[in-house]
């Protein structure tokens, strides 16, 4: 398969050269499979925390606790919202508008909104876009409604706090998936554009030799050469997320350096 071929290319220095003709389907495909294996201590990390939280709601409890007369008869408990009525509570806290035991079939609102549903939970934005989280999934423990309205001053401040945080904690699915959706385009855009100026900067040695690479040539060199940092970047990564994105484009250009200093003259007179 050439994609095995291609990383014995990878760590073949020597004739590196002599590979910048394979056809350009296959190294971007090569390419985007070695950015995937680079990217993936941080995605695991991303999964492993339960990806980026929404932090806007709790934070919006920390900021101010909010001054509610919440449906007293209402409880959510084994992920599900129960009440004792039909009628829907809408209330407002900065600028989030939440309605408790919402009915299935109503309008939406043009404004960020939280909807408690019997079985399911919503967060819209203003744009109309909305996740759901299925079986109140963040609320682990009974939250009984009455008792919040009753607590007063750190207690109640705490305790908002907490639920502000096991509203999020209810989107988990959608927020990994999204964390991991943007971790990865974000991640793979950055090596690609480093790769397009590095393939620049490789166009300068066009003024040391009578005959050089043309620019796609050298796109292909470089990512002929990501086998050693992608190798460096994965178990960097693994340990350090953060520190191994940054070695793997360290060593990506001293590497592409180092090889055409030593071998590039054997190619190019």
């Amino acid at each position: 398969m050439f994609l095995v071929k291609y990383l014995r290319y990878s760590f073949d220095f020597k004739n590196i050269f002599n590979y910048v003709n394979e056809k350009t389907w296959k190294v971007i495909l090569y390419f985007v499979i070695l950015s995937f294996i680079a990217i993936f201590p941080s995605n695991y990390k991303i999964i492993s925390e339960q990806g980026w939280r929404l932090d806007f709601i709790e934070e919006s409890f920390m900021a101010e606790t909010p001054t509610w007369d919440l449906p007293d008869q209402c409880t959510i408990i084994g992920g599900t919202f129960e009440c004792n009525t039909n009628t829907e509570t809408i209330l407002t806290h900065l600028d989030i508008t939440f309605v408790f035991n919402a009915q299935e079939g109503r309008e939406a609102l043009d404004q960020k909104t939280i909807l408690f549903y019997k079985d399911k939970i919503v967060y819209q934005n203003a744009e109309g876009d909305y996740m759901i989280g299925s079986n109140y999934q963040g609320f682990t423990d009974v939250l009984s409604f009455r008792e919040l309205d009753l607590m007063q001053g750190e207690e109640k401040a705490l305790a908002y706090k907490e639920f502000g945080a096991q509203i999020e904690a209810s989107f988990g699915s959608y927020i990994v998936l999204y964390s991991v959706l943007v971790n990865t385009v974000t991640t793979l855009g950055t090596y690609i554009l480093y790769l397009v100026l590095l393939g620049l900067i490789l166009q300068l040695f066009r003024f040391g030799y009578s005959n050089f690479m043309n620019y796609l040539q050298s796109i292909k060199f470089l990512v002929f050469l990501m086998g050693v940092p992608t190798l460096i970047g994965f178990v960097v990564g693994m340990i350090e997320p953060a520190f191994g994105a940054v070695l793997f484009q360290f060593s990506m250009g001293i590497i592409a350096m180092l090889v055409m200093l030593f071998y590039g003259k054997k190619y190019f007179a």
